[in-house]
């Protein structure tokens, strides 16, 4: 909601009748309250929109919920899938492509998940790197169809700078 605000997009309580749009997403604050207001503004008519679709986020002690696992439940509730705006999707990829000035050819990208990290790259022409110290396995890797698969496999990102920089 930082972001939102620091964009000057004007945000709302939850509390309200209606809302124009309503968004999901990682939320380590999340509560019932939070589930219930963004079901009832989605039933409502509010679009719905997600950041991106990675059910776990991987931590320390395990997998926590990520922003998937959060949009699932709107959806379980209220019939209503999202659109995500974020990974794997080439409005990702566009934006950075503008940040950076850099074309798809110029880039990699590193992930640990092969549907969101590693299908932005695979999708959309970027080199895609895979570090296996998150969500993915090796077999996760060997049972890919091939177009999924990485085009590069690091056990993790420390083992990716011993390689190049090491």
């Amino acid at each position: 909601m930082e972001n939102f605000r620091e964009n000057k997009i004007p945000m709302l309580t939850g509390k309200e009748a209606s809302a124009d749009i309503v968004v999901t997403s990682f939320d380590t604050t999340l509560t019932y309250e939070k589930l219930d207001n963004a079901c009832r503004l989605v039933r409502g008519g509010a679009e719905y929109l997600s950041t991106h679709p990675d059910f776990n986020c991987p931590t320390e002690t395990g997998f926590i919920p990520d922003s998937g696992a959060i949009a699932a439940f709107v959806t379980a509730s209220t019939g209503k899938t999202p659109t995500y705006f974020g990974k794997p999707y080439r409005e990702t990829i566009e934006m950075i492509c503008e940040a950076t000035g850099f074309s798809c050819e110029q880039m990699c990208i590193f992930g640990d998940r092969l549907y969101t990290d590693i299908a932005v790259g695979k999708r959309h022409g970027v080199t895609a790197v895979l570090v296996l110290s998150g969500e993915t396995t090796s077999e996760d890797v060997e049972n890919a169809a091939e177009k999924d698969r990485p085009d590069y496999v690091f056990p993790s990102l420390d083992e990716v700078d011993q390689q190049f920089f090491g």
